[in-house]
């Protein structure tokens, strides 16, 4: 019997959307993250290590203009938090399968996939993640038949009421 988790994989910009607090979105990011808390293993939030780089601040801090330690400290927290999230490290066999994916869509005639974006994408694929949640399904979807993976916006089966 197979023990391993249901790897769902976080694109940046899910966990932005989480730190900035996001009305549209927050409710169905925090019922996900309460769901995988309380599987007791058997689902796992992954995403690439990259992901330190891209969610570099909050959306107050830009707006304010000014950095602050609390929000720096929650960021950090977050990425420390393995119960419900594992990081994935970026490696030579992740960079070429991202490269391949952005070489796949020139023939295509697709818009140019950005080099963070490939990763996350051939980093689910690598890992064999069963989806791929994202607010940037424009830039994603048409590459879910070349990673084999459910590519959606985040859901909650049974979101948190109020």
């Amino acid at each position: 019997m197979d023990n391993a988790p249901q790897l769902i994989y976080w694109d940046s910009c899910v966990i932005i959307s989480y730190f900035n607090n996001e009305p549209e979105r927050i409710t169905t990011i925090e019922a996900i993250l309460e769901d995988v808390s309380q599987s007791g293993g058997k689902k796992k939030i992954v995403t690439s290590t990259v992901a330190k780089v891209e969610v570099a601040f909050v959306s107050a801090e830009k707006t304010e203009l000014r950095l602050t330690d609390e929000a720096e400290k929650i960021i950090d927290d977050f990425w420390a938090d393995d119960s419900v999230l594992e990081l994935i490290e970026f490696h030579d066999d992740i960079a070429k399968l991202a490269r391949g994916l952005i070489r796949d869509g020139i023939p295509r005639g697709w818009k140019t996939l950005r080099p963070m974006d490939a990763i996350h994408l051939a980093t689910a694929k690598w890992i064999g993640a069963s989806e791929l949640h994202t607010y940037n399904l424009q830039d994603f979807e048409r590459y879910q038949p070349q990673v084999g993976i459910k590519i959606c916006e985040p859901y909650a089966i049974q979101p948190k009421l109020f």
